[in-house]
């Protein structure tokens, strides 16, 4: 079953977005992928966070480049919590 994981940042000119990660452990190999809702990816993130240096993520508004210091939240939905949200 698919788990979608948020992770919700925010820039310090207020603009606020995620980087949402997908997982998917059917076999035969399963599946992972990291996108970015509402910000860019012009980032300049070198860290030890594998996220943040995947993903690279920056404000769309004023450019700045976000690091792990800019999260301001979490949340984990699997695939039927997600269908439900959609239904509403």
């Amino acid at each position: 079953m698919k788990t979608h994981t948020f992770t919700y940042v925010a820039c310090t000119c207020g603009h606020r977005g995620a980087i949402v990660q997908t997982y998917d452990p059917t076999p035969p190999a399963g599946w992972y992928h990291a996108w970015l809702r509402d910000l860019s990816s012009g980032g300049g993130y070198e860290g030890i966070d594998e996220l943040f240096a995947e993903t690279k993520p920056s404000c769309p508004e004023c450019g700045r480049s976000l690091t792990p210091q800019d999260v301001v939240g979490r949340s984990e939905l699997n695939e039927d919590a997600l269908l439900k949200l959609a239904r509403r």
